[in-house]
C-alpha cells in the first residue's frame, strides 16, 4: 500500500516537473530582446532538475543502492527549488492584476511585464518599445501560462514535502526499506 502511494507521489512530481519545464522554455521562447527574464530561466532548471529527482527517486523504490537519507536531501533541494521558482515569478507577475482584462491599465501593465513583453529597448525619451508586446490576446495567453506555470511550482513544492514527510516517517519508524522506499 505504502509502494504505491510512494509510486504515485513519485509519479505526480515527474509530471509536474514536466509541465513546469516545458511551460518555462515555450514562456522563454517568447524573448525577442535580450536573455529571458531569469525567473523564467529558473523555472526551467526547477523542472529540469525536478524530473531528475523524480526519475531517482523512482529508480530507489527498485534498487536499494541509494541511501534514504541522500534521496530525502534530494528531495528537499528541488521542493526548495520548486518553491523559490514559484515565488519568483508570483512576485515578477506581481503588477499585473489581471491576464484577461481588456482594459487600458491591465493591457498596460501586461505590455510593461518583463516576462510577458519579450524584451524592450528603450528609444527616444526614453519610451520602451516592445516587439512582441502588442498583440495583447498573445500577452494575455502567455500571461496564463506563467501563472499556471507558478501554479505547477507550488503543487510541486506541496507534493515534495508529503514525499519528504513520508521518507521522514517510514524510515523514523525502521519501515524505510521494507514497507515502501521513499
Amino acid at each position: 500500500m505504502l509502494r504505491i502511494a510512494t509510486f504515485a507521489l513519485r509519479g505526480f512530481l515527474l509530471l509536474f516537473g514536466a509541465v513546469v519545464l516545458g511551460v518555462s522554455v515555450t514562456v522563454a521562447k517568447h524573448q525577442a530582446i535580450g536573455m529571458p527574464p531569469s525567473e523564467t530561466s529558473f523555472g526551467s532548471f526547477c523542472g529540469a532538475f525536478g524530473i531528475l529527482i523524480s526519475l531517482i527517486g523512482f529508480g530507489a523504490l527498485f534498487f536499494d543502492k541509494i541511501p534514504a537519507l541522500v534521496l530525502m536531501a534530494a528531495d528537499g533541494l528541488a521542493t526548495a527549488f520548486y518553491l523559490a521558482g514559484a515565488i519568483a515569478l508570483t512576485l515578477a507577475l506581481k503588477s499585473v492584476p489581471s491576464c484577461t482584462s481588456k482594459d487600458d491599465y491591465n493591457v498596460a501593465q501586461r505590455y510593461l511585464n518583463k516576462l510577458l513583453n519579450g524584451g524592450c529597448d528603450y528609444v527616444q525619451n526614453k519610451q520602451p518599445y516592445c516587439p512582441n508586446g502588442y498583440d495583447d490576446n498573445e500577452l494575455s495567453s502567455l500571461c496564463q501560462r506563467v501563472q499556471a506555470d507558478y501554479v505547477f511550482q507550488y503543487l510541486a513544492f506541496i507534493f515534495g514535502v508529503a514525499i519528504i514527510g513520508m521518507s521522514f516517517f517510514l524510515n523514523r519508524s525502521g519501515k524505510g526499506r521494507s514497507a515502501a522506499y521513499v
